[in-house]
């Protein structure tokens, strides 16, 4: 991404050198001088910092965890969607971190025509099965969940989904193929909720703190948990990395 002096951008305080024992581990800042793919940025105090590569460098975050199923699941969807907002709530600023609980297709069309813009990464927690998402006691095809997503035209998002199989050519073929999704990480078999959490979790990790391409984040995160293995990540149709 390119930057102008005098943008505000967020950069990890480890990179900066400073304290870390803040809310958030970014330090939010301006850029003020730039060459090339390398940018300089304001310390505290009113130094500058020595030259930081742009792909270590963001103007936003936000990730938007959607959780779907009846609201009275509280053994299973309650605890992963929360593992996830929590972990996402510490890792970066409060406002660039959203939940929302729903139950229909209504109700997801509505909620995402108002918030596609806050978000650059979308979770998605509920049930799920090789040919689509249970909403309530009606089945969405991944067609139809492509659909919702695209409608209002949004910018390309990473797409995260927690059902169990959705990782499978009958879902993640279709469903990278939309429009606005970039790139679609999903579990190949059942998954546990305590691996699915981690594994996001530390695909946050390695993406936005770490400053990793989708690919390695994706990547480290199969390799570095016990029981990920079964994720895939499609692109544009193509399965791109994980189990054959």
């Amino acid at each position: 991404m390119a930057f102008d002096v005098g943008d505000q951008v967020y950069v990890a305080r480890s990179l900066l050198g400073i304290d870390g024992n803040d809310v958030s581990p970014f330090y939010r800042t301006t850029v003020r001088a730039r060459n090339n793919r390398s940018v300089r940025v304001d310390l505290p105090g009113g130094a500058q910092s020595g030259a930081i590569a742009t792909s270590k460098v963001t103007a936003n975050f936000g990730v938007l965890i959607v959780r779907i199923g009846d609201f009275n699941e509280g053994g299973l969807l309650d605890p992963l969607a929360k593992s996830v907002l929590h972990y996402s709530r510490m890792l970066l600023p409060g406002d660039s971190v959203r939940l929302i609980e729903l139950r229909t297709e209504g109700e997801l069309t509505t909620f995402w025509r108002e918030i596609h813009g806050m978000c650059q990464q979308v979770i998605i927690v509920g049930h799920g099965a090789p040919d689509g998402y249970l909403f309530g006691s009606a089945n969405i095809t991944p067609q139809r969940l492509g659909e919702i997503f695209d409608a209002p035209n949004p910018t390309k998002k990473e797409f995260i989904s927690l059902g169990c199989q959705t990782g499978y050519k009958a879902f993640g073929q279709p469903f990278s193929q939309t429009r606005c999704v970039s790139h679609f990480l999903a579990p190949f078999h059942s998954v546990h909720g305590c691996v699915a959490s981690l594994f996001t979790q530390t695909f946050l990790n390695e993406r936005l703190l770490a400053s990793r391409s989708t690919r390695v984040a994706f990547k480290h995160a199969r390799s570095d948990l016990k029981g990920a293995a079964s994720f895939r990540l499609w692109e544009n149709g193509k399965l791109t990395a994980g189990p054959v």
